[in-house]
């Protein structure tokens, strides 16, 4: 079968969802797929792990990342302007009563005050939160709901969202007082971002920068314990078993970007499908990883009962076809917490990053 028509194949198997639905996909070689990848992923496969080579290579990510922040958050003289995704703000001259809507991590990363927030116990940033005694406001994240009446009764003079909850929320939220909007699945940005608009810019510089040594000392750690052996990360949900993208999965995209851990040829052939990343159990032969990742469960706004998906993953555990799997048989397994793993924040991939020193890089 040539290359085209394996990609051919590929998307009619993804586009019917048959690969989560127990149809045995035709496995695709490492030089096929390699042969269909996108440049850039090619070149992310072939980073150095040498302490000056990432240097420079964060240094890079760095400048790129401030060159963002910078077109989000414009100054003049002393009014700070910020365009984001649903509008344009200008900052108000003090901002001691800020109301955070789902963007607390970079705001306890940058040490920054707030009053209120959404959360819940569990939460990864539940004890800071109520170390900070931070007030609860009511968000329904199923219907993307909030208590307009709560948040206004706090009289807040700064608000800062999540842009997912959308335009809708943006424009009632305005009402009540000053709005930006962040997209926090981009972590480092929207980290600096929110610096550069409290006017506290060499705050949010210096906590990026202990963000990406962070993430050097754990790189290399795990680079000279793994020996180059290639990773996976799968999710086990109530209906369905998900693989992880390398690049494209914003769970999972750091462990590519900045710890530069190899996958595993499925995860590679899994950034040919754009849409669905479901696999079946028959599948998992292919699955030639050294370590996996594995995370059961939903995050902790979800509504989902996540015992069922526990309850699935333990019963998958007796099955011989997980039991022979390379990563099970040389007990390089890790069982991580979904509710961590699926926040956003460099909070959240910090200690996710923890995760995996603490089990694969001591």
């Amino acid at each position: 079968m040539n290359r085209t028509l394996i990609a051919l194949a590929l998307g009619i198997i993804t586009a019917l969802g048959l690969t989560g639905c127990g149809v045995q996909q035709q496995a695709v070689t490492h030089d096929e797929i390699m042969s269909q990848l996108p440049d850039k992923t090619k070149a992310s496969l072939e980073r150095s792990n040498d302490p000056k080579e990432i240097d420079k290579e964060f240094r890079k990510r760095f400048e790129a990342t401030q060159k963002i922040a910078h077109n989000i958050v414009q100054q003049d003289g002393d009014t700070i302007t910020v365009k984001h995704q649903l509008g344009t703000t200008v900052m108000p001259k003090e901002h001691k009563r800020i109301v955070v809507i789902r963007a607390e991590d970079p705001m306890i990363a940058l040490d920054e005050p707030f009053i209120a927030a959404s959360y819940n116990d569990k939460s990864y940033l539940y004890k800071d939160l109520v170390a900070r005694n931070v007030q609860h406001i009511s968000i329904n994240d199923e219907t993307k709901s909030i208590n307009y009446e709560q948040v206004q009764a706090l009289k807040p003079d700064l608000i800062i969202m999540r842009d997912s909850y959308g335009q809708g929320a943006y424009d009632a939220l305005s009402k009540i007082a000053p709005t930006i909007t962040v997209n926090v699945n981009k972590e480092e940005v929207a980290l600096l971002s929110i610096a550069y608009a409290l006017g506290v810019p060499e705050k949010g510089e210096m906590r990026l920068k202990a963000y990406y040594d962070h993430a050097k000392q754990i790189r290399i750690a795990l680079a000279d314990r793994m020996n180059s052996e290639t990773t996976a990360v799968l999710r086990i949900l109530n209906k369905e078993i998900r693989l992880y993208s390398y690049l494209r999965s914003d769970m999972t995209s750091f462990m590519a970007e900045l710890l530069n851990i190899k996958p595993a040829d499925m995860v590679l052939e899994s950034e040919l499908n754009a849409s669905n990343h479901a696999i079946s159990l028959e599948r998992l032969p292919d699955l030639d990883a050294g370590y996996l990742v594995v995370t059961a469960g939903y995050g902790s706004t979800s509504s989902n009962n996540s015992n069922i998906a526990m309850e699935r993953l333990t019963n998958m555990e007796k099955d011989d076809l997980w039991k022979n799997l390379t990563a099970v048989k040389e007990k390089h397994v890790l069982l991580v917490d979904s509710s961590l793993w699926l926040a956003h924040g460099i909070i959240a991939k910090e200690l996710a990053m923890d995760d995996l020193y603490n089990a694969w890089g001591k």
